[in-house]
């Protein structure tokens, strides 16, 4: 039990009588509070929280208060909304993150935590077209959707956004040249938006050049074009795009006999033509008065499988006027190969031409495929791809970030990403700090380098370790915490 030391006098007995009411105060009247201010700066918006709970101010909160126990660790957390971006805080003891304040309030004063938002700029992104063509552009994220019959158009994108602009020419024209892009990967414009900016897509026409064609010879026939528009007979001239490929084929009128070309890229011993167009192009056909003898020509299948023969092209005529050659040409069908032809002078697996100075037969054999599983050729069997797993930290050096990845469930093989929070013109933002590719075999272990951007580096030789979303096809998404190496 205490002692108790009673003083004389009224005095003692007021003092006495103090020292008794102290001593009969409950245990938790010694939890005293004091006041702590969150004010709101800047010229964008966010919400700033507070754990312990007592602070929550809105985005349209600009200032608020609440009392904590002193001597208690807070913290306060930054959340920018979209559009915005949260630039800083004033007045923590600590700053354990990016968005975190760490506080301690005591009884002596009231404290105030400033906490500045910054509207993020938009800016337009003009887009232009040149040229004597047409086609249209469109942009990821949306936004520009230029037709063929839009000369221009612009949207206001966030700065810092990149685009990707993809340029497709309209039906007779040709996309030449990007102008104004940052990077074109695989033919399209990327470009990231720090200030009003303008890209050009210039689209040209493709020139058409005509294709005559000009019948020689006293003998009758007629000649086709695929793609359309030679019908000659009637339309022995056509226009086409330039380096358009044409086929021409001729057939002769009973009692005439097809002769030959003249002005083909490609000749042919049969009745058909290839031809480039560069220009004005002309190509003759020739057909003669024929009184030749017909012989008759006979295609026959042999073998276990099935397939089709063809005769220049198209199906075979029961009988061919003398010294006409014929190309026969053969196609197996689903679940058959061809074996080669016999007969008629013609033998192996290729096309073959046949001279018809006799009735002739030729036999095309098919057989068909074995039958063959995954169970009795492991080649047919699929592969099935696994997940790459890292490691929770990793170093970095000179810029590079040391990721230690293992492979399980099959090959692993695709390519990462590290997103990361970095300072960038005293903003932070949310960006790609780095990419690269990896491949691994099932059950392989090993150290993938990643190159980090200028921005992440400068955090990492300040000595701060940086965490990161690691993410990509064919990894399990994690958190990764980037440790500079110590000099």
């Amino acid at each position: 039990m205490p002692l108790l030391l009673v003083a004389r006098g009224r005095f003692g007995l007021a003092l006495t009588a103090a020292l008794l009411a102290v001593l009969a105060l409950p245990a938790f009247a010694s939890a005293v509070k004091a006041p702590l201010a969150v004010v709101k700066s800047g010229t964008g918006q966010g919400t700033v929280t507070s754990s312990p709970s007592g602070i929550n101010c809105g985005t349209s909160c600009t200032e608020a208060k609440a009392n904590f126990l002193v001597e208690t660790p807070i913290t306060l957390t930054a959340s920018p909304k979209a559009g915005s971006v949260f630039v800083g805080w004033f007045g923590c003891d600590a700053e354990p993150s990016a968005n975190t304040c760490e506080i301690t309030v005591y009884e002596e004063e009231e404290f105030t935590v400033e906490a500045e938002f910054n509207e993020i700029e938009k800016f337009f992104l003009v887009l232009e077209k040149a040229g004597t063509g047409q086609g249209t552009v469109t942009s990821s994220p949306a936004g520009i959707s230029c037709g063929t019959a839009c000369p221009q158009a612009e949207h206001e994108y966030l700065e810092g956004t990149t685009i990707v602009l993809t340029a497709s020419a309209a039906a007779g024209s040709e996309f030449v040249e990007w102008r104004g892009c940052d990077a074109e990967p695989a033919g399209k414009c990327e470009i990231t938006v720090d200030e009003e900016m303008t890209v050009e897509a210039e689209f040209n026409g493709i020139e058409k050049s005509p294709l005559v064609l000009e019948k020689l010879g006293t003998g009758q026939g007629t000649v086709t074009s695929s793609p359309s528009g030679i019908s000659c007979g009637a339309t022995c001239k056509a226009e086409y795009l330039e380096g358009t490929k044409v086929v021409l084929t001729a057939s002769a009128s009973s009692g005439s006999a097809f002769e030959g070309w003249t002005g083909c890229d490609t000749p042919s011993a049969t009745n058909k033509c290839e031809v480039t167009i560069l220009g004005e192009t002309i190509v003759q056909a020739e057909f003669n008065p024929s009184s030749k003898p017909k012989y008759s020509l006979a295609v026959t299948t042999a073998g276990t499988g099935t397939g089709t023969v063809s005769c220049d092209g198209g199906a075979c005529a029961s009988s061919y006027e003398q010294g006409r050659k014929v190309l026969l040409a053969a196609s197996a069908t689903s679940g058959s190969s061809f074996f080669g032809f016999s007969g008629g002078g013609c033998s192996g697996t290729g096309s073959c031409i046949v001279t018809i100075n006799t009735d002739t037969t030729v036999t095309a054999v098919f057989n068909a495929n074995p039958s063959s599983t995954c169970a009795t050729n492991p080649s047919l069997c699929p592969v099935i791809p696994g997940k790459a797993r890292a490691t929770s930290s990793a170093q970095a050096k000179g810029g590079k970030a040391m990721l230690k990845l293992s492979c399980s469930g099959g090959p692993c093989q695709g390519k990462l990403s590290l997103t990361a929070k970095v300072k960038r013109a005293y903003k932070t933002t949310s960006a790609v700090i780095g990419k690269t590719s990896f491949s691994l075999a099932d059950g392989a272990s090993a150290t993938i380098k990643v190159k980090l951007i200028s921005a992440a580096k400068q955090e990492l030789d300040k000595g701060k370790t940086i965490r990161a979303k690691l993410t990509g096809g064919a990894i399990v998404s994690s958190t990764v915490k980037l440790k500079p190496v110590k000099k």
